[in-house]
């Protein structure tokens, strides 16, 4: 009986190893995901370091309201250099053209100081919140966001990002951990209070508040010899009871509450024409 039992063992074992040699094994190549902070941390320093210093020619349009009336709607280009996306940039236009759409600003807001003038959140402020990238609040805070990771194609990195009540969004990195997209927009409205430095008497000299009723962005680039370019960005924000205040050593004496809206495109010329 021993040797029949052997006997069976044998042949059945060869028959399994013998399927398994026969059979196609798929082999499945699982890639680790780096950590956000890992992600986050590469990425400010490419930020800071890889922005191609060029200076690029974009096509600008820009759409502003107060409450419902048209204060600007102008189509201009613009020469943009980049030196790093931590608020160092400079931009002008090719064409001055301060006779047109900046005099009629001044003139809707010339009850405002230069320094206390709504003309800089609503046309300068957006481009150079975006422009300094660094200091996005999901980049710069991230303690309070829920992030995923996803490998795509190209050994490129999708992670989204989510902040309940505040901004949710997603952005795509190279393998070198350069920014290729960033999306981003508001979940729900929130507030934002400015003040001068400077006071009088009890007062600051002036106050502004608004609430962020909407704000989307959505940032691309392209990567040449390594370094980032701007491609294109745009910009849209509702700002909801934007109310402005001066004081005197007596009190306010000034008080004016609006909404605005904004709408800027920005596309670098580059690559629309190479398109």
């Amino acid at each position: 009986m021993r040797y029949y039992i052997l006997l069976f063992f044998s042949l059945t074992t060869f028959s399994f190893a013998q399927e398994l040699k026969d059979a196609e094994i798929e082999v499945v190549n699982v890639k680790s995901k780096p950590k956000v902070a890992t992600i986050l941390k590469r990425l400010n320093k490419q930020l800071l370091k890889k922005a191609d210093t060029t200076s690029f020619v974009f096509d600008l349009r820009q759409v502003n309201l107060k409450n419902s009336d048209t204060i600007i709607n102008r189509k201009e280009d613009q020469i943009i250099k980049i030196t790093n996306f931590n608020n160092t940039f400079s931009k002008k236009n090719v064409i001055e053209n301060k006779d047109n759409w900046f005099t009629n600003f001044k003139e809707i807001f010339k009850n405002y100081s230069a320094e206390e003038s709504p003309i800089g959140w609503l046309s300068g402020f957006p481009i150079r919140k975006n422009l300094t990238t660094t200091d996005l609040d999901f980049f710069s805070h991230p303690n309070g966001y829920v992030f995923t990771r996803e490998w795509l194609d190209n050994d490129e990195l999708l992670v989204t990002f989510e902040s309940k009540g505040f901004y949710k969004g997603s952005f795509i990195v190279d393998k070198n951990y350069n920014l290729l997209q960033l999306n981003y927009e508001t979940q729900e409205p929130y507030p934002f209070f400015y003040t001068s430095e400077a006071s009088i008497g009890k007062n600051h000299k002036f106050t502004s508040n608004w609430i962020y009723q909407r704000e989307k962005v959505a940032m691309s680039f392209e990567i040449v010899k390594n370094k980032m370019v701007l491609k294109s960005l745009s910009i849209e924000e509702k700002l909801r009871d934007f109310t402005f205040k001066r004081f005197d050593e007596k009190g306010a004496v000034f008080t004016d509450v609006n909404n605005f809206y904004t709408n800027i495109k920005l596309v670098n010329k580059k690559f629309v024409e190479e398109e």
